[in-house]
């Protein structure tokens, strides 16, 4: 099987997710994260980095190693499931803020957390992504201190490319704690940073994330702002969603002018959602290393309508069920009906789907001679045991079609 040897190797077979963790490694001036043809943020060597420097990105990037929740974070009263990993409770939940819950993407559960976290004073920051606000269909890394940099930053669902971890040792560097909002893949670089930096556990207090449908390249956006015939620069708001739930496919120009388009017409169809090849093998879409995952409640999978919004919570850690709890009897969150596996399986068809298939797709790339990612904890072999002989040799030799797609 091919090695990873450098840098270019991991983007070159489709592994980077352009999270920005090898540039917040080396510094900006070694490693600089551009976008590419294709509409992905990718990394490349400036400056010669070490070998030294190499073998720490090595042992972090979520292109190369993913693992589940750490056996220290597993509670006594921890649930197990085969699929969904572990878990101590599972519920509805979403902000009681009119405004977070409005805008947000579904509930506000993420935007709500970080509200009480930021005023209850248990974090002096926020690190999370947020719109560029110079040029709205891009996305940034951002700092939010209070609730006026929370709620104006439009961070609810980027769906297109973005590198959360640029800032990361930028953020340990300030030595305040903090809690980081990103993709699962994001807490999994975080979590195998935290066994070689001791500042992670230290600062980095709580780590939040979402059950992810994948990155999409910056080329979906562009052929969204494209059939409308605007250009990027002529544009001030850019919304993949939220202002409803699941709210509209939104932009507006300088000018003033007005585009939409419905949630199911644009992100309906799957196969037109143009993630990048990193997610369509991830091992870890459903956020198990996170302390707290939030996701869309839609039963079978996809809205049938708009509703007020309504977050599903899987609480993973004890930490992060007892920071919900706070923040239920502290106001910011409202808890509602308990649910159960079965119920999460129902709303995350795409995410059994994946989870089930994943093992064979790496075995697939194997036997195309191209690097996967390693990883433990997952049960992801469990579950490929389980599948029909048909159902995986399907799975493993379709990657070879995607594989042209790196």
């Amino acid at each position: 099987m091919t090695q990873i040897n450098n840098l270019d190797d991991i983007v070159r077979n489709g592994l980077c997710i352009g999270c920005g963790l090898c540039q917040s490694i080396s510094g900006k001036n070694c490693i600089e994260i551009s976008m590419s043809p294709k509409g992905r943020l990718e990394p490349k060597e400036v400056k010669k980095i070490s070998s030294e420097t190499f073998n720490k990105i090595l042992n972090v990037c979520p292109g190369v190693v993913v693992e589940g929740l750490p056996k220290e974070h597993v509670d006594t009263n921890t649930k197990y499931d085969l699929l969904w990993g572990y878990y101590l409770q599972l519920f509805y939940a979403w902000s009681t803020d009119k405004r977070i819950r409005f805008e947000s993407s579904t509930g506000g559960l993420l935007n709500g957390l970080s509200l009480y976290l930021l005023e209850s004073k248990k974090v002096n920051f926020i690190l999370h992504t947020a719109t560029n606000p110079k040029k709205p269909m891009r996305s940034v890394s951002k700092f939010s201190y209070n609730k006026d940099d929370l709620l104006n930053s439009n961070s609810c669902s980027r769906y297109g490319p973005t590198s959360p971890l640029d800032r990361f040792h930028e953020a340990l560097s300030l030595e305040q704690p903090f809690a980081f909002v990103g993709k699962p893949c994001d807490i999994s670089a975080i979590r195998q940073l935290s066994k070689s930096d001791d500042r992670v556990n230290k600062f980095c207090k709580y780590l939040l994330t979402l059950v992810c449908g994948g990155s999409t390249e910056f080329t979906k956006s562009q052929d969204f702002i494209d059939s409308f015939k605007v250009k990027e620069d002529e544009l001030s708001i850019f919304r993949y969603r939220g202002f409803g739930n699941p709210g509209k496919m939104y932009i507006k120009t300088n000018d003033g002018r007005e585009f939409d388009k419905e949630y199911n017409s644009f992100w309906g169809e799957e196969s037109t959602w143009r993630v990048h090849f990193r997610c369509k093998i991830c091992p870890d879409a459903i956020g198990e290393s996170s302390d707290i995952a939030a996701l869309d409640t839609w039963r079978g999978g996809s809205p049938e309508g708009e509703d007020e919004g309504f977050n599903a919570t899987i609480v993973r850690t004890k930490k992060g069920l007892e920071l919900l709890y706070d923040a239920i009897e502290a106001g910011y969150i409202k808890k509602g009906d308990d649910l159960v596996i079965d119920d999460i399986n129902d709303f995350q068809p795409h995410q059994v789907n994946k989870k089930i298939s994943v093992y064979a797709r790496h075995k697939g790339m194997k036997k195309q001679n191209i690097p996967t990612i390693s990883t433990d904890g997952l049960r992801i072999k469990e579950l490929y045991d389980l599948n029909s002989k048909e159902f995986n040799l399907k799975e493993e030799e379709g990657i070879s079609s995607r594989v042209n797609k790196i």
